[in-house]
């Protein structure tokens, strides 16, 4: 079945995800057809935020709407199977939030109907579409670093530090078994083996929920402050963890997660190191990328024109002007259509490869795998989950 030249967009969810989206689908010149969420105060409200219209608490309709040629999936993890499944049925193409699914059972269920479908799906996983993290990617590559033998790094937040904050993610039944990990944690893992280009292999965990009770989390958004004081609820997801990785190729790896750190808004930080030298990428200084190498260290900044192979296809303001999260987020939906239509830029393509659902599948496997190692202790490989190996609270 030949590809429509996609040019509308319906996008079902009106949280922070949602109105991301719109914004960016705004600066890359794709027409929102329509906007949906589960309550039509929700819709308006965002539709006369975001200058969308029409708006409808109707998302199946809107996910099946002729006039719609991709769906942007930005619901809770829960309701990721379902929007997904009805998109898919109605032969769009899908832009889904990560993680994938709450569960193994629904990222296998995702993934396999990507396959059997002609239509581009895409995993959000926006951080492997900063130019810096695309330039360390193309360094790598090169031999720049030598033979790998360690990838660490940190992803620490400060936004439910306070026992009165909270949100749907802290529901298990909304979000999933796992929260520090399957929420940032998959980013940062995304990032590490789109980098590197090596996989995780095995994880050993250690997860700690510092807040055991949190107010209820009915409307309450993302990054917004607390409930609303008319009860609490029990927490059972990870507020922390410790990881120690392995990678393919005998790669060790090290991971530390926190949604608790103080002072700490988003920060996530990849460090590589090799036999020749070590590189490292600060997401909260996008536009640096500290390299330490035989023949020197340096801070390689950001600049069209300065950059390798396809990394420079997504530096797009001049030296000095910052490119940030929403300009990844820019870059991710620009490949997306422009795979969609079928001209995707070959180098870019290279530098920063989409993310698909085979990746979703793979990342739920991982936080499969870092609970079963938290509960047993012990090394858990993501092959023995993804072939079924039995945790405790998985059937």
């Amino acid at each position: 079945m030949s590809r429509p030249t996609a040019t509308r967009a319906a996008i079902i969810g009106t949280g922070f995800a949602g109105a991301q989206h719109a914004e960016a689908l705004r600066r890359i010149g794709v027409e929102v057809t329509v906007l949906a969420a589960s309550q039509e105060a929700h819709a308006e409200a965002a539709a006369m935020a975001l200058g969308v219209v029409p708006w409808t608490a109707d998302w199946a309709t809107a996910a099946q709407d002729p006039d719609v040629d991709v769906v942007h999936v930005c619901v809770p993890n829960d309701l990721h199977c379902t929007v997904v499944m009805a998109a898919l049925g109605a032969d769009k193409h899908v832009i889904c939030e990560k993680p994938l699914g709450t569960d193994l059972a629904q990222a296998r269920q995702l993934s396999d109907a990507a396959r059997r479908s002609d239509r581009v799906t895409v995993l959000c996983h926006n951080y492997r579409f900063f130019p810096m993290a695309a330039e360390l990617r193309e360094r790598i590559a090169s031999g720049a670093l030598g033979s790998l033998h360690a990838i660490r790094g940190t992803y620490l937040q400060d936004w439910l530090l306070s026992p009165r904050s909270t949100n749907w993610r802290v529901d298990a039944a909304r979000g999933g078994r796992s929260r520090a990990i399957a929420d940032i944690g998959s980013h940062w893992i995304d990032l590490a083996e789109t980098v590197s280009r090596l996989r995780v292999v095995s994880v050993l965990a250690d997860l700690s929920t510092v807040h055991a009770r949190r107010p209820t989390h009915d409307h309450v958004r993302t990054f917004s402050d607390a409930g609303d004081g008319s009860g609490s609820v029990v927490v059972t997801t990870e507020d922390q963890a410790g990881l120690l990785l392995r990678f393919e190729n005998g790669v060790h790896g090290t991971l530390a997660l926190s949604q608790v750190a103080a002072g700490h808004g988003n920060d996530l930080e990849l460090s590589v190191d090799g036999a020749e030298g070590s590189a490292t990428w600060p997401q909260e200084r996008p536009d640096e990328l500290w390299l330490s190498t035989g023949t020197g260290t340096q801070t390689i900044a950001r600049a069209p024109g300065r950059l390798t192979g396809g990394a420079q296809h997504l530096a797009r303001l001049p030296s000095g002007h910052s490119e940030g999260w929403a300009d990844a987020l820019r870059n991710l939906l620009a490949a997306a259509y422009a795979e969609i239509r079928g001209d995707r830029d070959r180098a870019e393509a290279v530098a920063a490869p989409l993310p698909t659902f085979e990746d979703g599948l793979r990342h739920l496997a991982f936080v499969e795998a870092a609970i079963c190692s938290a509960a047993e202790r012990r090394w858990v490989t993501v092959d023995e989950v993804l072939v079924g190996h039995s945790m405790p609270g998985v059937s």
